[in-house]
């Protein structure tokens, strides 16, 4: 019984294909491609094709960003041709009288301005929509003030601009 058994699946494996390895179909296999710092042999896994083997790409993570289909232009050119950016505050220091504290006020948005868009943007007279709003200040430093005194603090909101650009007399 063992016999016939042993007999019947040599006849089927006989009868059964092997695998083909054909011309158009690929194959993977394990080859040695070369050996490690410290002598050990370095194995990679291969993709053939009929006589020619080769390694898949490592294909990045895919990152899906968000799609941008239209932007905000930041700047403003008026009619005028001043380039004009968004609109910025800055409040000054506390003084005793009114124009001291809008001194302190221009002086705080000029080098606000300054830091983020320039010196050519920092120039008040090129600013446009310029609006001053005072308060008493609520700090009281000691030695400053004396019985009945008030300190202002003002606060400056404008929109700073580009100057002008002049054109030599010759280009005219």
């Amino acid at each position: 019984m063992k016999r016939t058994v042993l007999l019947f699946a040599a006849a089927v494996m006989l009868l059964m294909p092997g695998q083909a390895r054909s011309q158009e179909y690929g194959h993977w296999e394990v080859r040695l491609v070369g050996y490690h710092a410290d002598g050990r042999p370095r194995y990679a896994r291969l993709y053939c094709r009929g006589d020619r083997c080769f390694r898949p790409r490592q294909h990045a993570a895919r990152h899906d960003p968000t799609r941008v289909y239209s932007y905000e232009r930041r700047e403003i050119i008026e009619e005028t041709g001043h380039i004009c950016r968004d609109i910025r505050k800055a409040v000054g220091d506390q003084h005793l009288t009114v124009e001291g504290a809008k001194k302190a006020a221009n002086d705080a948005w000029a080098g606000t301005v300054r830091f983020h868009l320039g010196e050519k943007f920092m120039d008040l007279g090129n600013a446009r929509h310029v609006i001053y709003t005072y308060s008493r200040s609520s700090i009281k430093e000691g030695g400053v003030t004396t019985l009945g005194q008030t300190l202002t603090r003002c606060e400056i909101e404008a929109q700073p601009c580009h100057p002008p650009r002049e054109f030599e007399a010759n280009n005219k």
